[in-house]
Formats: structure tokens, sequence, C-alpha cells
């Protein structure tokens, strides 16, 4: 989520506050109505008008010093929301996280035995909403967290498209898939490219360097 500047929150809340103002002092409303007719009739024209400004003064006052409060409180807490805790690297943690990547791969419970199985049976249906799932618990957090392992920053630019290019075999998967567009020649076209896409990611295993 994009930073806010204090100027654009504090306009925004002082925009709330004002609205809160006029209502109070909205000619419609009958104590508002009161005063003014009171105030053309009576000779405490001016005792009513001082106390009036002295309220309005008053809840500005206050206002602003809630707005000061309040974009001070939030841009004390966006710095620590906005800063990630650093990853710990080792080799250990490397390997589990890359290992995980691996038995997508080639486990018989990986997300490419299953797909080849999904394929074999005909079940569009079921592919569809598999493609969907395993690019997030698969491309999102597994080669996610891989790849904020790396070390090489260049690397790490390089890895957001092999990332990408994952996402791209799934919706081919997907689209030939699709009710009306069915083609098993396409979906074990985009099948081989996945197996490609993601063995070239375990490669990037061996670039990371260790302090």
């Amino acid at each position: 989520m994009p930073r806010l500047s204090i100027a654009t929150i504090t306009a925004a809340l002082l925009c709330c506050c004002l609205g809160f103002t006029s209502a109070f002092v909205a000619p419609t409303s009958p104590f508002t109505a009161a005063i003014i007719k009171s105030a053309q009739t009576s000779s405490n024209h001016h005792a009513t008008s001082t106390s009036l400004e002295a309220t309005r003064r008053n809840f500005i006052n206050q206002s602003i010093a809630t707005i000061t409060a309040t974009s001070a409180i939030i841009f004390q807490a966006q710095p620590a929301a906005a800063k990630e805790a650093p990853i710990e690297i080792t080799p250990q943690i490397v390997q589990e996280a890359f290992d995980a990547i691996r038995n997508e791969l080639t486990s018989s419970s990986g997300v490419v035995a299953t797909l080849s199985n999904l394929i074999d049976n005909g079940s569009f249906e079921e592919i569809l909403q598999y493609t969907k799932e395993s690019d997030a618990y698969f491309r999102r957090a597994k080669l996610g967290k891989a790849r904020k392992m790396l070390t090489d920053k260049d690397l790490k630019g390089e890895a957001v498209l092999m990332s990408n290019a994952v996402t791209f075999d799934l919706i081919g998967i997907n689209r030939a898939s699709r009710p009306g567009k069915e083609n098993r020649e396409d979906q074990l076209r985009y099948l081989e490219e996945l197996k490609k896409d993601i063995a070239k990611f375990l490669e990037l295993e061996k670039t990371i360097v260790f302090e």
C-alpha cells in the first residue's frame, strides 16, 4: 500500500472535521435559527455571536489537536508496518525451500504430477480450479520464498521473470481447459513448459552465497 503524506492525511481529516462543523452551524437547525432570530430582535446579539464563535473556535482547536495526534500515530506506525523482517539464510533453510519446489516437480503429489493426471483423465473443471490454487500456494508462496533468499541482485530480477513464466504456464493450461476451448495438445505443451521453468528456477539454488 502506498504511503500517504502527512499533508494528505491531515487534509482528509480536516475535511471530515469541517464537515461536522458545518453541520453544527447549519442554518436549517432549530438551534441556529433561534440564534439568528434572537440576534435580529434583541439587544444581546453581540453576546450570542461571541458565545457561538467561541464554541466553534473550541471545536476547531480540538479538531486540530486530534488531527496532529492522529497523524503522529499513523506515521510512527508506518515504518514498522512497511519494514519486513529479514530472512535468515542458512544452508539448511535454503535447501528446505528449494526442496519444497523440487517436490512439486518430481513428487507424485506435486503440481506437475497432479496436473498430468487431471489432463489424462479429462478433468477439465478440476484443472480450472487447481491451476488457480497452485498459482497461489506454489508460485507465490514457495517460489516467492526461495526468491527472497537469492544473494545476487541481478538474479533476483531474473527469478521474478521465471516465477512469472510459471504463472503463464498455468494460465495456458487453464485456458486449454475452459468450456468450448478444451485442447489436450495445448494442455500437454504448457505442462512441458511448466516442467522446464521449474527446473530452471531450481538452478538458482547453487548461486546463493553464505556469509
